[in-house]
């Protein structure tokens, strides 16, 4: 696991503290529940005004490409959790993280998506979804469907895991 800032000005050097003093911990709680691994995990974090740009530099890594995305989804969030080469790339946006509490909710829910992209078959959607996105390749309208179902029921899992942040130091 490796933890950097994205483009953090002093101000927020308190959410990446908080980050890198738990991010272990939520990854231990996540393996423990779940039963799997979470594999190698590249954080990010970051504040609200480069959140987008973060998200777009790691999923263009995740692909290989430098153009823009055709579909965005998911650049308003307070964090997001994509594939990489060597595993998964999370990007924190700890501006829009309020508390302690909510950085330990979103970190667990986001190591729970590096969790489920471990599963069979999970990268490979999460990379389709992103040629979609990225007007690479375009999906039909039913595997659209079944990676919006895919992520649907990932979003559930994940958020259903957040109660352990209350565990937390």
């Amino acid at each position: 696991m490796s933890i950097a800032p994205y483009k953090l000005d002093a101000r927020h050097q308190p959410g990446l503290a908080r980050v890198e003093a738990i991010a272990d911990n939520c990854s231990g709680i996540v393996i423990r529940e779940l039963g799997e691994g979470v594999g190698h995990v590249d954080i990010h974090v970051t504040n609200r005004r480069y959140f987008a740009a973060a998200v777009i530099a790691a999923e263009q890594q995740a692909i290989g490409t430098t153009g823009r995305p055709v579909l965005s989804e998911g650049y308003d969030n307070w964090s997001f959790t994509t594939v990489s080469a060597r595993g998964a790339v999370m990007v924190i946006d700890v501006e829009s993280c309020r508390t302690n509490r909510e950085i330990d909710r979103t970190l667990i829910h986001e190591f729970v998506h590096a969790a489920q992209f471990r599963r069979p078959g999970v990268r490979d959607s999460v990379l389709a979804g992103l040629h979609n996105n990225y007007g690479l390749h375009r999906l039909s309208r039913w595997e659209a469907k079944r990676l919006n179902r895919q992520v649907a029921a990932h979003e559930r899992e994940a958020r259903s895991l957040e109660r352990y942040a209350r565990k937390l130091p």
